[in-house]
């Protein structure tokens, strides 16, 4: 065994990255790093007792060069006696529908792929090649367009209990040299050298701007950095996490409100006041900007009594008697002046769901995304609501999500009986201005859970369940400004 293969098999058992058993998704585009992580992890697989299969995406953008990583790709597969799964996404199109650049849109949608095929294939971690070289490159980035302290911690080795990233301490030297070593062939993407892409002008000329005016070790001292800010972060986090639950007060159900205890929140350190700020926006659906957050700060230090700052989409923060209350009085609507004094139109959505993916929902504002699982992770009761886990078998796609309508009846998980989804909002204290905003997910049974709050009973886990369908609900992503992982947009 090549000591590059040696590297990775040590990465994977020091981390704790694989369950013995599980499928991979190996994300592959042909370039060098991929195509390493290919046949590294094939090499592994029967020792460290895991399956892979391989996908490829063409993006839509270099027709001239995408039949030829295709082939590549699918040929290696072949010999290496994998499944190969090969899609195409229009980036372009894409990104001008959603008014992304063309590298936020090409990551969305390849990701969005790479989920597809691990529903497909029951396989729970999707492997992606990002190098040591990338998260320098990563960091820099980010300091560029402006983060917080998570932001500079770069890209993590396990995200989401999904994509992992085992290159993630290895150089492109020590790459290219198993590549060479063992004859591997491999393509080079073109656009690498386009310098229209912020990333790639951060690759070919800055960092090597800074290595030969600065440090030539610049690379290494960027991720020494990361790792040390990381370890402060989990602390902050964790400070930050249990000072919320002292000073914030949540209403129940759909967060329709939230209320911050002032003495005890301006008893908190800077650093988490912040946190707890940005948190209780994130609760809100509202993404916050370093300015609104500062606006907020003051407003909790030395506004008036029956000071209110307006965020966004009729979210309004008013400071009252020791309290800070943030919520939406009248519901989501772009309207100025003061709330309670303006009417509210209901608005009805519906969105069919045809398999496992992400799905944006942009009548309220939320994402949605739902894949198979073989099994349940240590903890995952204390997921819910944000993520609900059902019987897969229990469910028939194609779904629906979609609003409340009145005379909608369900079985909620651990009641006696059924009920009325409406006496079920009553019970929960959700304001009826604010039900038809809580997305409910249905096949042609009928209700399957009412999403941020709770599951049917005939979708619930069980010793017989074989097969689990994880469904989460979170706001929107958006910019890269936040102080949490939240606002961070990973490679």
């Amino acid at each position: 065994m090549h000591f590059f293969v040696k590297k990775v098999e040590e990465i994977i058992r020091g981390e704790k990255l694989l369950a013995a058993g599980e499928r991979w998704v190996v994300a592959v585009s042909g370039g060098p790093d991929s195509m390493a992580l290919l046949h590294a992890l094939a090499q592994l697989a029967l020792g460290l007792d895991f399956s892979l299969v391989v996908a490829h995406v063409d993006h839509g953008l270099r027709p001239e060069e995408a039949e030829a990583e295709a082939r590549l790709v699918q040929e290696a597969a072949q010999g290496l006696g994998l499944a190969c799964e090969c899609g195409r996404v229009d980036v372009a199109a894409y990104a001008r529908e959603q008014g992304l650049s063309r590298e936020h849109a090409a990551r969305d949608l390849r990701y969005g792929f790479f989920n597809d095929v691990a529903a497909r294939h029951r396989a729970t971690k999707i492997a992606v090649a990002h190098t040591a070289d990338d998260q320098a490159e990563e960091i820099l980035l980010r300091l560029i367009r402006g983060t917080g302290r998570a932001g500079l911690t770069g890209m993590a080795r396990l995200r989401d209990g999904l994509v992992i990233r085992p290159f993630l301490e290895i150089s492109k030297e020590k790459i290219l040299g198993y590549l060479a070593a063992e004859n591997i062939s491999y393509c080079i993407d073109s656009s690498n050298h386009q310098r229209i892409y912020l990333r790639n002008r951060i690759r070919l000329d800055l960092l090597p701007y800074l290595q030969e005016h600065f440090n030539p070790n610049i690379g290494n001292s960027l991720r020494e950095t990361a790792a040390i800010l990381q370890g402060e972060e989990e602390l902050l986090a964790e400070m930050a996490t249990q000072a919320y639950v002292k000073v914030v007060t949540e209403e129940s159900g759909e967060p329709a409100g939230l209320t911050i205890q002032l003495p005890d929140f301006l008893r908190q350190p800077l650093a988490i006041r912040r946190r707890i700020l940005e948190t209780v926006c994130w609760h809100m659906d509202c993404r916050p900007s370093f300015r609104q957050i500062a606006q907020l700060l003051s407003l909790a230090e030395t506004g008036a009594e029956g000071a209110e700052l307006h965020l966004a989409r009729g979210l309004r923060a008013v400071k009252a008697g020791g309290l800070l209350s943030i919520r939406y009085a009248q519901g989501r609507q772009a309207v100025r002046g003061n709330l309670s004094e303006t009417g509210t139109e209901e608005r009805f959505f519906a969105r069919e769901i045809p398999e496992p993916g992400a799905y944006s929902l942009e009548e309220i504002g939320k994402m949605l995304a739902l894949r198979f699982l073989g099994a349940l992770s240590e903890g995952w009761e204390t997921q819910a609501p944000t993520t609900l886990y059902c019987d897969a078998d229990t469910v028939c796609f194609p779904l629906m999500v979609r609003s409340f309508q009145e005379g909608d009846r369900f079985h909620p998980l651990g009641a006696p009986g059924r009920k009325k989804v409406g006496d079920f909002f009553t019970d929960q204290k959700v304001p009826a201005v604010q039900r038809r905003r809580i997305p409910i997910l249905t096949d042609q049974k009928g209700i399957i859970a009412i999403l941020g709050m709770r599951p049917d009973q005939r979708a619930a886990i069980t010793p017989c369940t074989r097969r689990i369908l994880a469904v989460s609900l979170h706001p929107m992503a958006g910019g890269e400004n936040g102080f949490t992982g939240k606002a961070i947009h990973g490679k």
